[in-house]
């Protein structure tokens, strides 16, 4: 199998070369590296054989894979965060997965951050319970061993071998070519956020499965690409919404989905004020600007 990885860089060179060299040093010399460059700034060197494509604006991530998926050729396409860092198996293990699971169409890595805890990267679909049991939220940290945030969070359970779940995230999706064919083009409404979560529905729905990999690992800077954290809330909250709108049910009047939206409206202030303290307490102002992929 031919690999083709795709990673869009948004004023985070640093860290996207970090990646390619990581990409490099696994081993696999056939494997095509696209960087799609949403900044307008300058270029550093890059490696012999990585392509570059200027985007000339910022498109977003979705935007940016539906225009550079169609110039890959590769059979299965490794959608990749820069601030991401892969190991040198990567592409023999993920390789010996979809030979050996034909059905697969989505398939996302075990996730570690910088100090090598696990990042809940594999999950159930989204639902009420899972508002109030996020990645992040203070129920999920107070009762991780619990029944219910295990059930959410596949990637806290113990597996020792692939496991089918909802979505994985976006930091390092795997995606068999002729799924991307069958459910492209991705929804460019999702700017930033939730790309993930709709591009696993929409190839579920079609009939290919999404796996998590216990044994493929990838570190993972956590924003580490981020510019603009007051930006990046409204994105996320924002892409939550369109996610409800899209698949979630809207109730008689829509009242469903404007509870929703008060939900999300209260809980991006909260988080908004939050960002605001931190960075006041810390003698920072926020940067403006766009915020790039996870």
């Amino acid at each position: 199998m031919k690999f083709s990885v795709i990673i869009v860089n948004y004023h985070s060179w640093p860290l996207t070369l970090a990646c390619v060299a990581s990409l490099r040093a696994a081993g696999r010399g056939d494997a095509e590296i696209v960087v799609v460059d949403n900044d307008s700034g300058s270029v550093p060197d890059l490696p012999p054989g990585v392509r570059l494509v200027r985007s000339g604006e910022n498109l977003g991530l979705t935007k940016a894979w539906n225009r550079e998926i169609p110039n890959t050729t590769g059979d299965l396409v490794v959608l990749l965060n820069p601030d991401t860092v892969v190991e040198e198996d990567f592409f023999g293990r993920v390789e010996d997965f979809f030979e050996g699971e034909p059905s697969a169409g989505v398939a996302g890595p075990r996730i570690l951050d910088a100090d090598g805890e696990l990042q809940l990267s594999a999950r159930k679909e989204i639902s009420l319970l899972s508002g109030l049991l996020g990645r992040t939220s203070l129920l999920t940290r107070l009762f991780p061993k619990s029944p219910l945030v295990k059930n959410q969070f596949p990637a806290l359970a113990e597996l020792s071998r692939p496991a089918k779940v909802d979505w994985v995230s976006g930091a390092c999706m795997v995606v068999r070519r002729r799924t991307l064919e069958e459910i492209s083009p991705l929804d460019e409404r999702f700017f930033l956020y939730f790309e993930d979560v709709d591009l696993c529905r929409r190839a579920r729905e079609g009939g290919w499965p999404v796996f998590y990999l216990p044994d493929v690992e990838v570190l993972h800077q956590t924003g580490g690409s981020s510019r603009s954290k007051p930006r990046a809330i409204w994105l996320l909250h924002k892409s939550a919404f369109l996610y409800h709108r899209k698949h979630g049910p809207h109730g008689p009047l829509n009242l469903f989905s404007a509870a929703v939206l008060a939900g999300l409206a209260g809980r991006a202030l909260a988080k908004l004020a939050a960002s605001v303290t931190g960075s006041v307490l810390e003698g920072r102002p926020e940067t403006p600007g766009s915020s790039p992929p996870r």
